[in-house]
């Protein structure tokens, strides 16, 4: 099944590219828009306040699911809108539901400052199912899951020991939980800041966020790209061609492989997400 699911990413079989637009809340703000890898169902982050600022509202994860006329309305999701949730990604097997929250894991104690949770997603997508604090998270904070075809975690954490502010991780899986991270090298991290991310599922290639780099168009955040080879990823660039002054992050692929969804915000104005063709955009330099 992993291997099929691979397979499926890298032929980019045709798919129907939703238009932003059908996941509006009528919130002020929306990023990172995944979907389940049968491109059915969608998931991404609506709340109210400015870009940027501290007096911003708390974050809910909303979904819709495709039907033959369209979209459906957006509605939270069953778990979410007691705590601040984000970044949520569908694991290739479509059973999980990984997001970052900042919910404690008992009743009772203080709010978290963003940790990895997962969901057993079910066919009844507004019932409850089983909600998981992932062992691996550090009393640092963590940062936008991703799982790969092979059962790989991905995700960034400004956990002690980095080489920068935040720095992207990888954590492999054992039994029902994941190993130790590891951090992934000089290649993709920096004395700075790296956030944000998302990764193919053959894990060939790499999208994230970093902040305060010499080459960025913008200090908060500029999209950046690697691609692995050969087992180890090569020196991240800069996606020109997508950043802005402002805020760009949280990427995240359609299932069909060619369209890329990703959030902008200018400071102190709004998040919206942006689509694209990602092979309009992907480095021709840097293909594998």
């Amino acid at each position: 099944m992993k291997l099929l699911l691979a397979a499926a990413w890298l032929a980019g079989t045709a798919w129907a590219q939703p238009d932003p637009q059908a996941f509006d809340t009528g919130r002020d703000n929306h990023a990172g828009l995944t979907f389940s890898p049968d491109g059915q169902s969608a998931y991404w982050v609506a709340w109210d306040g400015k870009w940027g600022s501290r007096a911003a509202g708390p974050r809910t994860i909303y979904t819709a699911q495709r039907t033959a006329s369209g979209w459906s309305p957006p509605r939270p999701a069953a778990f979410s809108g007691s705590y601040s949730d984000g970044a949520p990604f569908v694991s290739p097997d479509g059973h999980w539901l990984y997001f970052v929250s900042d919910r404690p894991e008992t009743a009772g104690e203080d709010a978290g400052d963003g940790n990895i949770w997962r969901y057993r997603l079910h066919s009844d997508l507004h019932s409850e199912g089983a909600l998981e604090k992932l062992a691996i998270n550090s009393a640092a904070a963590e940062y936008s899951p991703v799982v790969v075809a092979s059962g790989v975690l991905y995700f960034a954490s400004a956990r002690p020991g980095g080489l920068g502010q935040g720095d992207l991780y990888r954590a492999a899986p054992e039994g029902d939980g994941f190993q130790q991270p590891e951090n992934l090298g000089p290649a993709v991290n920096t004395a700075t800041g790296e956030w944000n991310l998302w990764v193919s599922p053959d894990e060939s290639e790499m999208i994230f966020e970093a902040s305060s780099r010499p080459t960025n168009l913008s200090v908060p955040g500029d999209l950046y790209y690697s691609r692995q080879n050969n087992g180890g990823w090569h020196p991240a660039v800069p996606l020109t061609s997508l950043n802005t002054t402002h805020s760009d992050l949280l990427t995240r692929m359609h299932p069909d492989g060619v369209t890329l969804y990703f959030t902008q915000a200018p400071l102190g104005q709004h998040a919206e997400l942006i689509r694209v063709s990602w092979r309009e955009h992907r480095p021709v330099s840097t293909n594998p």
